[in-house]
Protein backbone atom coordinates (compact mmCIF):
# COMPACT_ATOMS: atom_id res chain seq x y z
CA UNK A 1 0.00 0.00 0.00
CA UNK A 2 1.18 3.47 -0.80
CA UNK A 3 1.75 5.90 1.91
CA UNK A 4 -0.45 8.81 2.14
CA UNK A 5 2.43 11.46 0.94
CA UNK A 6 2.37 9.48 -2.16
CA UNK A 7 -1.16 10.18 -2.64
CA UNK A 8 -1.43 13.39 -1.34
CA UNK A 9 1.64 14.53 -4.19
CA UNK A 10 -0.65 12.89 -6.59
CA UNK A 11 -3.60 14.63 -5.70
CA UNK A 12 -1.63 18.40 -6.13
CA UNK A 13 -0.14 17.01 -9.48
CA UNK A 14 -3.63 16.53 -10.67
CA UNK A 15 -4.80 19.90 -9.22
CA UNK A 16 -1.88 21.58 -11.13
CA UNK A 17 -2.11 19.96 -14.34
CA UNK A 18 -5.58 20.86 -14.57
CA UNK A 19 -5.05 24.78 -13.75
CA UNK A 20 -2.37 24.37 -16.72
CA UNK A 21 -4.92 22.43 -19.18
CA UNK A 22 -7.92 25.57 -18.12
CA UNK A 23 -10.14 22.42 -16.76
CA UNK A 24 -12.27 24.48 -13.96
CA UNK A 25 -14.51 21.44 -13.13
CA UNK A 26 -11.71 19.51 -12.32
CA UNK A 27 -9.70 22.31 -10.55
CA UNK A 28 -12.73 22.47 -8.34
CA UNK A 29 -13.14 18.50 -7.75
CA UNK A 30 -9.66 18.47 -6.26
CA UNK A 31 -11.02 20.73 -2.80
CA UNK A 32 -13.33 19.48 -0.36
CA UNK A 33 -17.06 20.88 -0.25
CA UNK A 34 -15.73 22.88 2.36
CA UNK A 35 -12.68 23.44 1.22
CA UNK A 36 -10.58 27.28 1.80
CA UNK A 37 -8.49 28.79 -0.58
CA UNK A 38 -6.09 31.34 0.05
CA UNK A 39 -4.63 33.85 -2.28
CA UNK A 40 -2.55 37.14 -1.83
CA UNK A 41 -4.67 40.17 -1.67
CA UNK A 42 -7.91 38.33 -1.27
CA UNK A 43 -10.07 37.50 2.25
CA UNK A 44 -9.66 33.91 2.01
CA UNK A 45 -12.16 31.91 -0.62
CA UNK A 46 -14.36 28.76 1.04
CA UNK A 47 -16.23 26.51 -0.36
CA UNK A 48 -15.84 24.36 -4.07
CA UNK A 49 -18.31 26.65 -5.85
CA UNK A 50 -16.94 29.70 -4.93
CA UNK A 51 -12.91 28.64 -5.76
CA UNK A 52 -14.50 26.94 -8.99
CA UNK A 53 -15.41 31.08 -9.60
CA UNK A 54 -12.03 32.70 -8.73
CA UNK A 55 -10.17 29.73 -10.86
CA UNK A 56 -13.12 30.85 -13.99
CA UNK A 57 -12.14 34.44 -13.15
CA UNK A 58 -8.20 34.16 -12.79
CA UNK A 59 -8.03 31.70 -15.68
CA UNK A 60 -9.86 34.32 -17.91
CA UNK A 61 -7.52 37.00 -16.53
CA UNK A 62 -4.63 35.02 -17.27
CA UNK A 63 -5.46 33.63 -21.10
CA UNK A 64 -1.87 32.38 -20.93
CA UNK A 65 -0.55 30.76 -18.01
CA UNK A 66 1.05 27.97 -16.81
CA UNK A 67 2.42 26.89 -13.60
CA UNK A 68 5.83 24.74 -13.49
CA UNK A 69 6.48 22.47 -10.09
CA UNK A 70 10.30 22.86 -9.47
CA UNK A 71 10.03 20.97 -6.26
CA UNK A 72 7.96 18.69 -3.82
CA UNK A 73 8.09 18.99 -0.18
CA UNK A 74 6.43 16.30 2.18
CA UNK A 75 5.48 17.22 5.50
CA UNK A 76 5.66 14.47 8.49
CA UNK A 77 1.56 14.97 8.84
CA UNK A 78 1.66 14.28 4.89
CA UNK A 79 0.97 17.77 3.63
CA UNK A 80 2.36 18.91 0.54
CA UNK A 81 4.58 21.85 -0.47
CA UNK A 82 5.22 22.80 -4.13
CA UNK A 83 8.06 25.40 -4.87
CA UNK A 84 6.67 26.64 -8.35
CA UNK A 85 7.68 29.02 -11.15
CA UNK A 86 4.22 30.95 -13.02
CA UNK A 87 4.73 32.39 -16.38
CA UNK A 88 1.80 33.96 -17.86
CA UNK A 89 -0.37 36.73 -19.82
CA UNK A 90 -2.95 38.86 -19.02
CA UNK A 91 -5.75 39.86 -21.12
CA UNK A 92 -4.55 42.80 -21.65
CA UNK A 93 -1.01 41.42 -23.17
CA UNK A 94 1.15 42.02 -20.28
CA UNK A 95 3.83 39.48 -19.08
CA UNK A 96 3.37 38.08 -15.96
CA UNK A 97 6.60 35.76 -14.48
CA UNK A 98 7.21 35.20 -10.86
CA UNK A 99 7.74 32.22 -8.37
CA UNK A 100 5.52 31.28 -6.00
CA UNK A 101 4.70 28.58 -3.29
CA UNK A 102 1.77 26.70 -2.66
CA UNK A 103 1.21 24.81 0.67
CA UNK A 104 -1.71 22.51 0.53
CA UNK A 105 -3.00 20.72 3.60
CA UNK A 106 -5.21 17.47 2.21
CA UNK A 107 -7.27 14.98 4.29
CA UNK A 108 -9.10 12.31 2.90
CA UNK A 109 -8.47 12.41 -0.74
CA UNK A 110 -9.32 16.33 -0.89
CA UNK A 111 -8.07 19.48 -0.97
CA UNK A 112 -8.99 21.01 2.70
CA UNK A 113 -6.77 24.25 2.38
CA UNK A 114 -4.66 25.89 -0.28
CA UNK A 115 -2.44 28.53 0.22
CA UNK A 116 -0.86 30.79 -2.48
CA UNK A 117 1.99 32.76 -1.46
CA UNK A 118 4.07 35.07 -3.62
CA UNK A 119 5.50 38.56 -3.72
CA UNK A 120 2.10 40.46 -4.65
CA UNK A 121 3.33 43.80 -4.59
CA UNK A 122 5.93 42.34 -7.35
CA UNK A 123 2.81 40.95 -9.26
CA UNK A 124 0.47 44.12 -9.21
CA UNK A 125 3.20 45.94 -10.81
CA UNK A 126 3.59 43.60 -13.58
CA UNK A 127 -0.13 43.08 -13.84
CA UNK A 128 -0.70 46.91 -14.02
CA UNK A 129 -4.40 47.74 -13.42
CA UNK A 130 -6.92 45.37 -12.79
CA UNK A 131 -9.82 44.86 -15.24
CA UNK A 132 -12.90 46.62 -13.89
Amino acid sequence: MACPSFHNVALAKTYFAAVNERRIGDIAATFAEDGVLTFPTLDPIQGRKAIRDFYAGALKFYPKCHDEVTRWFVSEAGDVAADIHFEGQTATGREVIFDAGDLFMIKNGLIQSLRILYDSASVLKMVGELPK
